[in-house]
């Protein structure tokens, strides 16, 4: 049997299970929960069905589903008969898929076909008859689509999960697989966002090419337990984020100006550091000592402003610059081999420190693409925080060349930029930028713009520069002391 077919059946029998458990249920006393799982369980069957090919089981459940509609919407009302015919509908659908296992004789399934003719005619008819009379005059609604029945629950589970399945090349039919998907969310947690719509199972929609399936759900299922769920036939691997609070709370980012100050402080002694030469004797005067010890307890007492996953950070940069205090000032205990080291030190804390502010604060970057590259750029730059940016990173590592108005352009926006204390770096990294670099290269003479292979070196050569100092230095001030 068909692997795809064999999961067909598999969940299919464990709806019609869960399907009698709410019809028993119903026996005793109405409930409107259990009408709309036997609603959704109908609905998701009869979809699975026509998928598959086996249309006459499709149809058994849509015309069952179609009664059970009228039942939520009240346009007929609830009495026993309504269970009495699911009983005997999933009874007569249980024949259909024993028949479809077991092959047996053609006589058989002309039984069971007419049985099943048989109930669709009464729940027509009985539609017909029972059907409200005002329910003529309302508008009809569009049923629910497949992925509408399972989207729009109440969600309350304590994880998150962002989950991307990719499917194997060679599977031969996609929509089933989706659906047996869906059921074992439904298992575990809510599904809450899904890549593909309703209209996927519609017309010819299903025979497009799917190589990958995104989903965000809510459940109380740990991380580690989900790959034991979603490892389904045809399914190659899976991705899984996790977005609950308490793992995206580090990522936290304030919009605060004040939260600001210690990246502000930060910023000014890493350049600082960084411009200091300990290949030669280091003379500092009392006054710029002062300045690196006012820096560290600075930012010691700021660094409560920061995100957590920022703590480790400030307490790096702390001890490395007390370390860089005692060495500047001739203290017989400062490790000459650690010296030694010490601007290699310097340059990961500035990494660091980029990895942590690019485009939050301080140091923005612009990815420039081919297709109106000017035009977003200005754009950009219309919505930037010019005042807490204090360096300014275009990566044109996507462009293969620049024409006469753009470099107008380019070299307009760069005297902009300067002018408001921000300094601009041009990134161009990868085999294919020579052109670029050419090109800043050719008007270097009009107007010189920093080329660099990365936006970390960017940086580094405007802590270098004598004038990017001075220009981000006077800025620093600026905002400091307002």
């Amino acid at each position: 049997m068909d692997s795809m077919i064999q999961l067909y059946l598999e969940e299919t029998d464990d709806m019609l299970q869960k399907a009698e458990e709410c019809m028993i249920r119903l026996e005793v006393e109405y409930c409107g929960d259990d009408i709309n799982e036997l609603f959704r369980i109908a609905h998701t069957v009869k979809g699975s069905s026509h998928m598959v090919g086996y249309v006459d089981i499709g149809n058994l459940m849509h015309k069952i589903e179609d009664m059970l509609d009228c039942a939520r919407n009240g346009s007929i009302p609830f009495d026993q008969s309504i269970v009495s015919l699911c009983f005997e509908g999933l009874d007569i659908t249980k024949k259909m898929l024993l028949y479809k296992k077991e092959r047996s004789s053609d006589e058989m399934m002309e039984s069971i076909a007419n049985d099943a003719q048989r109930i669709i005619e009464t729940i027509e008819v009985f539609i017909r008859v029972n059907k409200k009379e005002a329910a003529v005059t309302v508008t009809h609604q569009t049923e629910p689509g497949i992925i509408s029945s399972y989207l729009g629950k109440p969600s309350n589970g304590k994880n998150t999960y962002y989950i991307t399945f990719f499917f194997e090349e060679e599977i031969p039919m996609i929509a089933p697989v989706l659906l047996m998907t869906l059921n074992c969310v439904e298992e575990i947690g809510t599904l809450i966002f899904s890549s593909v719509g309703d209209n996927y199972f519609s017309g010819n929609s299903s025979k497009q090419e799917l190589k990958t399936y995104e989903i965000i759900i809510s459940t109380d299922t740990d991380i580690m337990e989900l790959y034991t769920y979603f490892a389904l036939n045809y399914v190659e691997k899976i991705n899984i984020v996790d977005l609950s609070r308490s793992k995206l709370t580090p990522n936290d980012h304030s919009f605060l100006h004040s939260n600001c100050k210690s990246y502000v402080c930060v910023l000014k002694a890493l350049m600082e550091l960084h411009r200091i030469d300990f290949s030669q004797e280091v003379n500092m005067s009392s006054e710029e000592l002062d300045a690196m010890k006012f820096s560290s307890e600075a930012i010691k007492a700021l660094s409560a402003l920061a995100p957590p996953g920022v703590d480790n950070f400030f307490n790096d940069f702390t001890k490395l610059n007390n370390q860089i205090i005692k060495f500047c000032e001739g203290r017989a205990d400062t490790d000459k081999n650690i010296c030694s080291d010490f601007p290699k030190q310097v340059v990961k804390l500035i990494d660091r420190f980029f990895q942590y502010t690019k485009g939050k604060q301080i140091i923005s970057v612009f990815i420039a693409e081919k297709d109106s590259f000017i035009a977003r750029l200005r754009n950009f730059l219309g919505k930037m925080n010019k005042t807490l940016t204090f360096i300014f990173l275009i990566d044109v590592s996507e462009l293969t060349i620049l024409d006469e108005n753009e470099v107008k352009d380019l070299i307009e926006i760069k005297n902009q930029m300067e002018s408001k204390g921000i300094e601009i770096g041009i990134v161009a990294e990868g085999p294919m930028v020579r052109k670029i670099v050419n090109i800043f290269d050719s008007i270097k003479y009009v107007e010189n713009f920093d080329v660099s292979k990365s936006a970390i070196d960017a940086i580094l050569r405007s802590f270098k520069s004598e004038d990017s100092f001075q220009r981000i230095s006077k800025k620093i001030k600026d905002v400091q002391y307002g």
